[in-house]
């Protein structure tokens, strides 16, 4: 496996709580490397896995398909993310929305089971973890799913912008609209409104 790629997956686990070099090595292990080329599912609907993602390069975005055929993204995964269905990790159930490749895309692929596994023997990985689901699954979801409720479609662009910087140029329009709750003409108009 490529040195530097494992290299970005420490830096990012780091910069929540670092890990023992012990610790580094057993995780390592359970790593692998993927390709994933644009469009292709990483994460099917309906698929169960036993991995978790980081991406090393590319762009992913996490939807889901009403019965009449609308999708709707969940969330989007840039570089030194992780994307996975944690609820399919967690209870074996098929999961509920696909992670697709926006981007030819490389990613890391950690064994959940062997994460798992060092979770209950690595102290500095619970550390990791419980910092890592405390950010990105409640202090960064909560407010997400607060402007969905309460805010102006104007209002989630910009807070979408801000949160995102470079991304929004990486992402078709159609998905950010479904992103933040609007159609893309919906979009178009706001985006317009916004440099008159």
């Amino acid at each position: 496996m490529s040195e530097p790629r494992l290299q970005l997956l420490r830096q990012a686990i780091n910069a929540y709580a670092p890990l023992t070099e012990t610790t580094w090595q057993q995780l390592k292990s359970a790593c692998r490397t993927r390709s994933i080329p644009r469009s292709e599912n990483l994460v099917p609907f309906g698929s169960t896995t036993q991995s978790l993602y980081f991406v090393c390069s590319g762009l992913f975005r996490s939807f889901t398909v009403s019965a009449d055929g609308k999708e709707y993204n969940k969330h989007f995964f840039p570089e030194n993310t992780f994307p996975a269905s944690i609820r399919t990790l967690l209870t074996g159930e098929p999961s509920a929305f696909a992670l697709q490749a926006l981007e030819d895309s490389t990613v890391i692929e950690i064994d959940h089971r062997a994460y798992r596994k060092l979770l209950r023997d690595h102290d500095d990985l619970k550390w990791y973890h419980i910092q890592y689901l405390e950010k990105n699954w409640v202090l960064d979801k909560e407010p997400i799913e607060v402007a969905l409720a309460i805010d102006d479609a104007r209002t989630r662009y910009l807070r979408f912008i801000e949160a995102n910087p470079g991304l929004a140029s990486r992402i078709p329009l159609h998905h950010i609209a479904s992103r933040i709750g609007v159609t893309p003409t919906q979009l178009s108009r706001i985006r317009k409104s916004l440099t008159t």
